[in-house]
């Protein structure tokens, strides 16, 4: 005789899309910084991941530094009295790069090769904006930097648009990157979804006090909900 046994599956969904609009898709990895964790789905795991290797380099692999300029002989001095030569040797200044800034996706580049031909054009790549950056490289996906788009708007910083097919590789082409493209607008985060999911977590701690089991990541059940939304009425 066969015998059908139900076995529950328990899903794990993307916090970034909880965050976002509310939807609900599979997570498929983690993101750990600093002691919490996230559970992303494959889309957010690659945006996130690309956006801390622009701010914070690829780990183990420092930004390249300037190149250091050999120092140069002056003049000879010529010592009549000890009939001796010495060289008057002054260092020169070290060149200072200009900085620029590559964000999102290059089309055609890998990660570290679209920073490669960034620095060979003569810009230093930095993850976070001063008054001394030049330049702000936006990718495909870029409009999801938040931050890096408010501080271009912050120091005036011109925007090359390498999402546009063949710009990138052209401007490598010419030597030279002309800023003057819009910036993009930055993803707006949905103030309903974060509100909804600050309220989860805070299920999920009340229901943890009251010695209930509930699932860290996932939907709630409706029972515990109703519990928690009655429990705070009454404590109003």
């Amino acid at each position: 005789m066969r015998t059908t046994v139900l076995v529950p599956v328990e899903k794990t969904f993307c916090d970034a899309h909880l965050a976002k609009d509310g939807s609900q898709e599979e997570a498929t990895e983690s993101l750990s910084v600093a002691g919490h964790a996230w559970d992303l789905c494959l889309e957010h795991g690659v945006v996130f991941t690309r956006y801390l290797m622009d701010t914070l380099g690829v780990p183990g692999q420092p930004e390249a530094s300037p190149v250091a300029v050999e120092p140069t002989v002056t003049a000879a001095k010529v010592d009549h009295q000890d009939d001796a030569e010495e060289d008057d040797v002054t260092e020169a200044e070290p060149m200072v790069r200009p900085s620029g800034m590559v964000s999102g996706e290059i089309p055609g580049y890998a990660w570290s090769d679209a920073r490669h031909a960034v620095r060979n054009l003569g810009h230093e790549v930095v993850g976070r904006a001063d008054s001394s950056t030049v330049l702000i490289i936006c990718g495909e996906g870029e409009e999801r930097a938040t931050k890096k788009l408010q501080a271009a708007v912050e120091f005036g910083i011109p925007c090359f648009d390498a999402s546009k097919p063949g710009a990138f590789r052209d401007a490598v082409c010419a030597g030279e990157f002309k800023g003057g493209d819009p910036l993009p607008k930055p993803v707006r985060v949905d103030a309903q979804a974060v509100k909804a999911k600050s309220e989860a977590q805070a299920i999920r701690d009340w229901a943890k006090a009251q010695g209930c089991t509930v699932n860290a990541k996932g939907a709630i059940p409706a029972s515990v909900r109703h519990a928690y939304r009655v429990a705070a009425k009454q404590a109003a």
